[in-house]
């Protein structure tokens, strides 16, 4: 399905090259080194998030250094294909650190509280987009009643039940750790948005608050489906349809190629910082 995505984002490209060409030429260098920054402090920030999830799902052990390089992989994983993310990242803390990794169960279950904020998220920004003119009220609504009847059901079930997801979300109900949590989701969406926003401008494309929130929606949409760096692209498409079709995919495709570069980033930097700990914590011979 992935390859299926690229192939269909390289016809139109093809097909649409004057259009593309046009929209992509007005990008200046600045906004590409902005773009790339705002994701990579958004990596950072899921990553921290998702280590106070796990902290709460019983993987409290675990070391900073071992859960940001565990996600390094997962990013990269999920840069050419989005389920691939969850084999690496257990695979990964399994081999840093077998003893103290939590079990699988756990892990995969740890991005469930992050996923239900973001849908809150998600619903206000798509009610703001509606207040500004664009989208449906009742979208909005269905997507904040679904997450706060999550939300509500977490505070309640972690304490009464062995059932995994519900024990995934323990951290909602941790009055320790769930502000930071809220804190950290909260940062990841509003910097996601201004980058919606910058990308948007550049492009040519409307950029007013109901555009941004339903771009926004549409790539958490197209995020958790097996399109690979070919989702951002699709998310644009479905939300500025073929109007403006040669904008829409160079929006898309720059939104991907500045993820993909923050990713490698983000990955760089986390094992060379591990691997500058690692020499450090090692004794020097007498």
């Amino acid at each position: 399905m992935t390859l299926g995505a690229l192939a269909l984002v390289g016809v139109l490209c093809v097909t649409h090259a004057d259009d593309v060409g046009q929209a992509s030429t007005t990008v200046p260098a600045w906004v590409l080194a902005m773009l790339v920054a705002l994701h990579l402090v958004t990596l950072v920030l899921r990553s921290e998030a998702w280590r106070l999830s796990l902290a709460s799902a019983g993987g409290d052990g675990l070391s900073r250094g071992a859960v940001h390089g565990a996600n390094a992989a997962a990013f990269v994983a999920g840069a050419v294909q989005s389920h691939a993310a969850l084999p690496a990242r257990v695979a990964v803390l399994r081999r840093v650190d077998r003893e103290r990794a939590p079990r699988a169960s756990q892990i995969c279950v740890a991005d469930l509280p992050i996923v239900v904020l973001e849908l809150c998220a998600t619903a206000l920004l798509l009610a703001a987009g509606a207040l500004a003119g664009r989208g449906s009220w009742w979208i909005a609504l269905a997507a904040f009643a679904v997450a706060v009847a999550v939300v509500v059901t977490a505070r309640m079930a972690p304490d009464r039940t062995t059932w995994a997801p519900a024990r995934g979300l323990a951290v909602l109900a941790d009055q320790r750790r769930r502000g930071p949590l809220v804190l950290l989701v909260a940062g990841l969406t509003g910097l996601t948005a201004v980058r919606v926003w910058l990308v948007l401008v550049v492009c040519g494309l409307p950029h007013g608050l109901g555009d941004v929130s339903w771009t926004f929606a549409m790539l958490g949409l197209f995020g958790v489906l097996p399109l690979g760096p070919g989702a951002p692209a699709g998310a644009t498409l479905a939300t500025f349809g073929v109007a403006q079709l040669g904008a829409a995919i160079a929006a898309g495709l720059l939104l991907a190629a500045s993820s993909i570069v923050a990713v490698l980033v983000y990955a760089v930097a986390v094992g060379l910082a591990t691997r500058l700990r690692t020499r450090t914590s090692v004794p020097a011979p007498a």
